[in-house]
This record gives C-alpha cells, structure tokens and sequence, in this order.
C-alpha cells in the first residue's frame, strides 16, 4: 500500500472489476444525462415547448439538485461508504429516467429531470473516490481517464439508441428503455463492491472534519479555486453545444432523429473516447515531468475548441461539418482525465469525495445549468433578428466561454505545485 492507501499495483484482479463496474455505472449516468438531447425536437413538438425551457430542462433540472446535494451525498460517501452511496443514487437517477417518459408538460418533466439530478448528485463523486481509493496516483489519471472514456460511450450510446428508439417507438420509450440498466447495475455495487480499508488520516474518511473546514481547506488551495472556476464557466460553453448540437443538426441540415443520433455519434463518439483516454495517458505522462502539466493540457483544450467549433457551426457542408465535429471533439475531451486527477491530489486522501463533489457542483450549477439554458434563451431572443439561424448564432456565443476558463487555468499553474504538496501532507 502507498501513502495514501490505494492499491500499489493496477494488475489487481478486483481493482480491475471495480473500475469495469463503476465504468459501466458511469456509461448509464452520461446515457441518462445526455438522452433528452437527441430528443429536443420531438419532446419540444409533443409538449409544447419553447427553447427557453427546453434549455432548463437539459441543465437547470439536472443542475440545481446536484448543486444541493452533491456535497452532503459525497460527505455520506467519505464518511459511511463510497460504494453504498453509489449504489443507492444510480438505482434513484434510473428509476427518474423511467419515469421522464411519463411526463405530460413542462412542469412534470422538470419535476423528473430534477429526480435525475438527485440521483447523480451522488454518483460522480462516490465513482471518482473508489478509483482513487483502489488506484494509486501512478495510475489513477489512466483510471478516472477511463471513467471519463465509459462516460463518452454513454453519451454516444444516448445519441444513437435515444434516436433509433425515439423514430421507432416514440421519445417516451426512449427514456423507458434508458433507466432499466442502471437498475440492474445499482444491485451489483451493492452487492459485489467491497469499501476499501482506509485509515482517517490517509484513507478517506474524515469523521472529525466538518464541511467548512473541508471548504476551508479547499478554499485555500487557490489552484484547486481557479480549476472549479475554469471548468465552470468553460462548461458553459461545452454543456450548451452538448445540449444543442443534435437539435442544430436537425435544423441545419433537416435530418431525423435517428439519422443525427447516427452520424453524430459515430464520429463524436469515438472520437470522445479517443481523446479522453489520450488525455490521462499524456497527462500520466507529463505529470511525471512539472505537476503544471495537467493545466497546460486543459488551457490548450479549451483555448483550440473554440476557432474548430466556430468553424463547425458557421460552415454549411455537411461533411467538413462532421470533421469538424471530430477535431473539436477530440480537442474538447482531453481535459477530463487530467482535471479529474488533478482534483483528487489537491483534495488529498480525506477530503476526495468532498472536493470531487465541489468541484462538480461548480461545473454543473455554472456549466450545466446555464450552458444550456443560455443557449436556448438566445435563440429564442435572436429569432426575430435572425430567424432559422438564431441558434447558431446562440451556439456561437455561448462557445466563446471557453477562453475565460482557458485562462483561468493558466492563472492556476503559479500555485498548483505548492497546493499538492500541501494535500500531500494532509
């Protein structure tokens, strides 16, 4: 065991379950998460819906329950179980999905998109914690990198299955088939994930820390406060082209449901995980190097998504569209394994799952809640000037976010090094 209690060597039989497990966890949240976006049109169409609210129900009612709860949810998980707090939000977020294709007006859908919020409120910073715990900073950038590549195959999945379903069976049976696998999943976290032994000083758990001591001490890591602000206004930007980019497609180039979800995914998909799984390799790689790296990887991300995806939403050819849609995908995902290693050694061993929880309260409450909403309220406010192009225009706007969080993380290189030497310590 090392220092700070996670396994020494990644060739573990049961670490590598536990990572297939919570990788397939992770593949049913991002499936969960994103499927509303291939169902914008038809969803908007049936109830009656503006791009204003479709914009909330894709983030706010995600984002608002996450950033209530996911703190208390991961300050459960570091101090009475990761695993059995995953459990238990995966099975809530699944039975919510289920229930979405039940809905019957803008009100009801915001009322189960919020019970899909709940449920992952708990769900990134339980995972994060037990790949920390089980792996050890050797390899825990190629592991969480992994989560991340599980995450962009639920993404794709959502893209090419929700629209498949949705042309087949409608979009209500798209979330009905959805929510089923994270059931079965919840059972088998509970059932065959054992929690880690960790001692209170280098393992974990925290019973003697409160939650604003543990603010207080993240608070003073000023890297780890440029790195929450960065992602959280960059993600504005990255959540609202997630969010709209299937409906843009559809409206640009006069495509159905399923054939987005199907050229879209199988160029974004594959390139999603191509570059996620780049991303903590390099960043494993270089981290060895100047600990400044994983900042450096996430500024240049940022900074070269935006001229690519302005390129990508100006540009009327189809195919160099799709290209496009490549570059800015494989630009845009590289900084998931660095960031989210990255957080777990500014954190330190006590305090992993509450500085993960943080840190994705600050991207979800900022990125998700307003990219989409942002995004869809422009384009309702630009259709008198701009009519079938409004969203476009919107989808521009919303992209040139990504430089101030590019920014933002350079800012943070000047501390970052003395901040992980002090988590260190901890």
């Amino acid at each position: 065991m090392p220092k700070d209690g996670a396994p020494d060597r990644v060739s573990s039989w049961y670490s590598s379950y536990v990572l297939l497990l919570v990788g397939l966890v992770s593949v049913a949240n991002y499936y969960d998460r994103t499927l509303i976006s291939i169902l914008v049109e038809p969803i908007k169409g049936d109830l009656g819906l503006s791009d204003g609210q479709i914009g909330l129900l894709s983030g706010v009612g995600v984002a608002v329950m996450y950033s209530l709860l996911g703190v208390p949810m991961a300050r459960l998980a570091d101090r009475f179980g990761r695993a059995r707090v995953l459990g238990s939000v995966v099975a809530v977020w699944s039975v919510m999905t289920v229930l979405s294709g039940r809905t019957v007006n803008f009100t009801t859908m915001l009322l189960a998109r919020a019970g899909v919020g709940v449920g992952e409120a708990g769900g990134l910073p339980a995972a994060h914690a037990l790949i920390a715990d089980y792996f050890s900073p050797r390899f825990r950038g190629k592991a969480l990198s992994v989560i991340g590549v599980c995450g962009g195959l639920g993404l794709s999945l959502a893209y090419a299955g929700g629209g498949l379903i949705n042309d087949w069976q409608g979009w209500r049976m798209a979330f009905y088939l959805g929510g089923l696998p994270g059931l079965v999943l919840s059972v088998l976290v509970f059932l065959t994930i054992r929690e880690p032994t960790r001692s209170a000083g280098a393992g974990g758990t925290a019973p003697n820390v409160t939650f604003r001591q543990a603010a207080a001490t993240l608070w003073r890591r000023k890297s780890y406060v440029l790195l929450c602000i960065g992602l959280g206004v960059g993600a504005i930007g990255s959540y609202g082209q997630s969010a709209w980019t299937p409906a843009f497609l559809m409206r640009a180039y006069h495509l159905s449901a399923s054939e987005v979800g199907g050229y879209y995914s199988a160029v974004s998909g594959p390139a999603t995980m191509v570059s996620i799984l780049l991303g903590g390799l390099a960043n494993d790689w270089l981290v060895a190097r100047d600990k400044r790296w994983p900042l450096w990887l996430l500024a240049l991300t940022f900074g070269l998504s935006v001229p690519f995806s302005l390129v990508f939403f100006l540009e009327r050819d189809f195919a160099l569209g799709m290209g496009m849609t490549m570059v800015t995908t494989v630009a845009g995902g590289l900084w998931v394994g660095p960031s989210y290693a990255l957080v777990q050694n500014l954190a330190g061993p006590p305090l992993r799952a509450v500085g993960a929880a943080v840190f994705m309260m600050t991207v979800n409450i900022v990125g998700l809640s307003l990219g989409p909403y942002l995004t869809g309220l422009f384009s309702d406010l630009l259709t008198p000037s701009f009519g079938n192009e409004a969203l476009t225009v919107s989808l521009c706007l919303v992209t040139l976010t990504c430089l101030v969080g590019a920014a933002c993380f350079l800012a943070a290189t000047r501390t970052v090094i003395a901040d992980i030497a002090e988590a260190d310590a901890t």
